[in-house]
C-alpha cells in the first residue's frame, strides 16, 4: 500500500510539472478563435501534460531519481525555447505565456515561465550529465551540461528569441555553479565575484551587439537601453522597473508572503537538520549534485525576483514547476541511496578527495 501510495504521489508530482509545457504546446490548436476557447485551452493543456508525463514516467529513464523530472524538463525548456525562436506563436494568452490583455510584450519568454524556463534547463543539464559522472569523465559530463546551458541561455537572451534581460541574468550565474560543481572545481573568492558579476557582463556584450548591429541581431529594447544610457535617460527606465519591482510585493494578498517562503526554501538547503528534514538530508548525503543543483534551482527563482521586474510573482509563478520535480528528485535519490549509482559517486567522490595531496 505504501508503495502504491508513493507511485500515486509520483505521478501527481510529475503531471503538475508538466503543465506548463502542455499549456504552451495547447497553442498548436488555434484555440482563441474556435468555440468555447477557455474550455480547450485547458482541455488541450492538461492532455498534453499527461502525454508528457506518461512518457516521462513511461520511458527507459524511468528508474532514475532524476529521469523523470529531466524529461519533464527537458520537453518543456525544448517547447518554449523552439517556440520563441519560431516567433513565440504557442505562448500567446497561455496560462504561463504571454497575456495579450496586459500587452506587456508580445514575444520572447514571459515573466510566468521564466524560472520554469531557468529550474528545467538546469535539471534537464544535471540529467544528461550523469551518466558521464557516473563513468568517471568529468569533462564530458561540463560539456554536455555546458551545451544545454549554451542553447538555454541564447534563447532565453538572443534579442530576436527570447529577448529576456532577467531571465539571462538569473541563469549565466546559476549554469556556472551547476557547471563548477559537475566539474569539481572549489568556487574562491575570486570565483564568486567573476559568477555573481557573469549575468550582469553577458547581458551587457548582447545588449552592445545589438545596439551596434541591430540588422543582424534584431531591433530591441534590450539593445535601444544601450542608447538611453549614452543620451543619459535610462535612469527613469530603471527606476521605474525598480519601482514595479518593489510593488509586486503589495499586489495580492499572498504576494508578501513570497520572500519568506524563498528565504525559508534557501534555509532549508543549507540547513535541513534544522527543520528535520530526514529524507532531504539523505538525499543531499547520497548524491554530491543535488545540493549545487538544487541550490542553482532556488538561486534562479531569488535572481529571477531581483532582476525581473515582475518581482515576487517571478519565483511565484515558477514553483508549480520547480517544486514538484525536486520533491520527486529528493524523495527518488533517498529511497534508492545505493542505487543507481548515487552512493557510489559519493564514496568515489570521497575516495577522490582523500587520494589528493593534502586531503
Amino acid at each position: 500500500r505504501r508503495r502504491r501510495r508513493r507511485t500515486a504521489y509520483r505521478v501527481a508530482l510529475v503531471s503538475a510539472a508538466a503543465v506548463s509545457a502542455g499549456t504552451v504546446l495547447a497553442g498548436l490548436v488555434p484555440w482563441p478563435v474556435l468555440p468555447h476557447p477557455a474550455l480547450l485551452l485547458y482541455g488541450l493543456g492538461l492532455g498534453w501534460s499527461a502525454v508528457i508525463a506518461a512518457l516521462a514516467l513511461a520511458g527507459p529513464w524511468r528508474r532514475s531519481p532524476l529521469g523523470p523530472p529531466g524529461f519533464v524538463s527537458a520537453v518543456t525548456v525544448l517547447v518554449i525555447a523552439l517556440d520563441v525562436i519560431t516567433g513565440s506563436h504557442l505562448q500567446r494568452d497561455a496560462p504561463f505565456g504571454q497575456a495579450g490583455l496586459v500587452g506587456g510584450r508580445y514575444y520572447g519568454i514571459g515573466n510566468c515561465a521564466l524560472v520554469s524556463y531557468a529550474a528545467g534547463a538546469l535539471i534537464w543539464a544535471a540529467w544528461a550529465a550523469l551518466p558521464a559522472l557516473r563513468a568517471g569523465r568529468r569533462s564530458r559530463a561540463v560539456a554536455t551540461a555546458g551545451a544545454i546551458g549554451l542553447f538555454a541561455v541564447v534563447a532565453c537572451g538572443w534579442p530576436e528569441f527570447g529577448a529576456k534581460v532577467g531571465g539571462t541574468m538569473a541563469m549565466v550565474p546559476c549554469f556556472l555553479l551547476l557547471l563548477a560543481a559537475i566539474g569539481g572545481a572549489r568556487i574562491t573568492a575570486g570565483r564568486a565575484m567573476l559568477i555573481a558579476v557573469s549575468g550582469i557582463a553577458v547581458i551587457a556584450a548582447v545588449a552592445v551587439l545589438n545596439y551596434l548591429f541591430p540588422a543582424v541581431t534584431g531591433s530591441s529594447d534590450i539593445g535601444a537601453f544601450v542608447g538611453q544610457v549614452l543620451h543619459g535617460s535610462a535612469g527613469s527606465i530603471l527606476q521605474r522597473k525598480a519601482s514595479a519591482n518593489a510593488g509586486s510585493l503589495t499586489g495580492t494578498w499572498f504576494t508578501p508572503l513570497v520572500p519568506a517562503v524563498v528565504a525559508v526554501t534557501g534555509l532549508m538547503l543549507a540547513r535541513p537538520g534544522w527543520f528535520r528534514l530526514r529524507t532531504l538530508a539523505r538525499a543531499l548525503a547520497a548524491q554530491p549534485l543535488l545540493r549545487p543543483l538544487l541550490t542553482a534551482v532556488w538561486l534562479a527563482g531569488l535572481l529571477g525576483w531581483l532582476a525581473d521586474d515582475s518581482g515576487v510573482s517571478v519565483p511565484a509563478a515558477g514553483l508549480p514547476f520547480a517544486l514538484p520535480l525536486a520533491i520527486v528528485i529528493v524523495t527518488g535519490i533517498a529511497g534508492l541511496e545505493g542505487a543507481d549509482g548515487m552512493s557510489g559517486m559519493a564514496t568515489k567522490d570521497r575516495t577522490a578527495a582523500r587520494s589528493r595531496p593534502g586531503g
